[in-house]
């Protein structure tokens, strides 16, 4: 083994470096945020009685549960930027690769989980939700042990969210799934429309002038699929998540385009971050990042999704321009905290697992009811992130990272001359 400069932590010596081959600091930490966000909104939803936390309370926690948000963001920001760097250096855009990069990353550990829940927990969700579910309140009565052979194989293939019959059932999270493989299907036509564009207006134009055509579609498409929402709130969010076509809409890449082309935009942000030389230019950059993440958050009053998504592109490219500084504040230190760190590299698996163990509490634990105190609210929660954190991280070393060192051979010799200079590998 190396010296104690060049040791590997604990976490750097499980974790599987990116395909590009360059990681930035605070990115895993942003990924726990995120999952522990959607965790915690999935928790208040569906285990703590309303009448325990006041309007107020009631309002941080949603806004607090806004991880999926953040993640479509950071898809869109990690995805779009290697394209730009290949474009930029003239170099092939390895489409190819990218598929199947993509397919090694997403779909082992979302097929491992799902039949886990769905065919032996008996914790997914088997059917859509209905008009006489009542709302949010009657979700957990389509929770169980998923026996028809049509809605398991559409899950399995991840199109069960493009039908009325079955969106909404398996793991309950993974309409977005079949979201991210839509923008993943779209994004190489968008970065090969960017190369051609770059001929004639330069790639930093070409490439602003595809995301922004991104987030005109998600925003005029969501816009039109709310406008058809009526009724009261149970109505409301049967049309929203229930078994039919306007579900499928407001649930499709059309109404989410716009937090995944914020995201490359963000990913433009960055590329003309790095060509900033001076500190004056630096810290122009920096208070125009800080005015985007303020307007955001007072955006997200008129446009919800839209609104966060600009708040956490400012916040991504704030912390990672300070990485790319060499002096990390404490934002990034934070994000890199070991244990946050952990979560953000299990993250993945954890946004699959949290609800369905969410339902396990409430059902094997809880015996199928609400906490009624404050005390047993938090000691359900604590069980739910344990429980959540450990089967993670098993499918994380079991599955993810066995995939993840399948990816390209480039990617993967480098993954390996990254453990070895660790003192981890053969």
């Amino acid at each position: 083994m190396n010296g104690s400069n060049d040791a590997a932590t604990g976490v750097e010596a499980l974790e599987v470096r990116p395909t590009s081959g360059k990681r930035l600091a605070g990115i895993e930490g942003l990924r726990a945020a995120a999952a522990l966000s959607v965790m915690l909104g999935h928790f208040n939803l569906h285990l703590v009685p309303a009448d325990m936390i006041p309007p107020l309370g009631q309002k941080i926690l949603n806004v607090a549960g806004q991880g999926l948000t953040l993640f479509f963001v950071l898809s869109g920001f990690l995805l779009f930027g290697p394209f730009l760097t290949a474009a930029a250096r003239g170099r092939s855009l390895g489409i190819p690769r990218y598929f199947a990069n993509r397919f090694l990353r997403i779909y082992p550990a979302y097929a491992v989980i799902f039949l886990a829940v769905a065919c032996g927990f008996g914790l997914a969700y088997v059917s859509p939700v209905s008009l006489t579910n009542t709302g949010v309140e009657g979700v957990g009565e389509t929770v169980g042990r998923m026996t028809d052979p049509g809605a398991i194989l559409a899950n399995l293939f991840l199109v069960h969210t493009l039908l009325p019959s079955t969106i909404k059932t398996g793991l309950g999270v993974s309409w977005s799934l079949t979201a991210e493989i839509c923008f993943y299907l779209v994004l190489p036509v968008l970065a090969v429309a960017a190369v051609r564009l770059s001929a004639r207006w330069g790639l930093d134009r070409a490439a602003l002038a595809v995301s922004l055509g991104m987030i005109a579609e998600g925003l005029v498409c969501r816009t039109v699929g709310n406008m058809q929402l009526h009724g009261d709130a149970a109505t409301q969010f049967y049309q929203q998540w229930g078994g039919n076509w306007l579900a499928v809409y407001l649930r499709s890449i059309l109404c989410q385009a716009d937090l995944f082309g914020v995201g490359m935009l963000a990913a433009i942000g960055y590329r003309h971050s790095q060509t900033l030389t001076t500190r004056e230019a630096r810290l122009r950059f920096r208070r125009w990042l800080y005015a985007v993440a303020a307007a955001g958050i007072v955006l997200s009053r008129i446009e919800h999704e839209f609104g966060f998504a600009s708040f956490f592109a400012a916040l991504l490219l704030i912390v990672t321009t300070e990485t790319a500084s060499g002096r990390p504040q404490w934002l990034v230190t934070l994000l890199e905290w070991h244990p946050i760190r952990w979560i953000g590299v299990i993250s993945y698996s954890f946004y699959l697992w949290h609800l369905p163990v969410i339902w396990g509490v409430h059902k094997w634990l809880l015996h199928d009811e609400r906490p009624h105190t404050l005390l047993l609210v938090l000691m359900s929660f604590a069980a739910v992130l344990l429980i959540t954190i450990s089967l993670s991280a098993i499918t994380y070393l079991t599955v993810e990272r066995p995939a993840l060192l399948l990816k390209s051979r480039p990617a993967r010799k480098r993954s390996a001359e990254a453990l070895a200079l660790r003192g981890t590998a053969n």
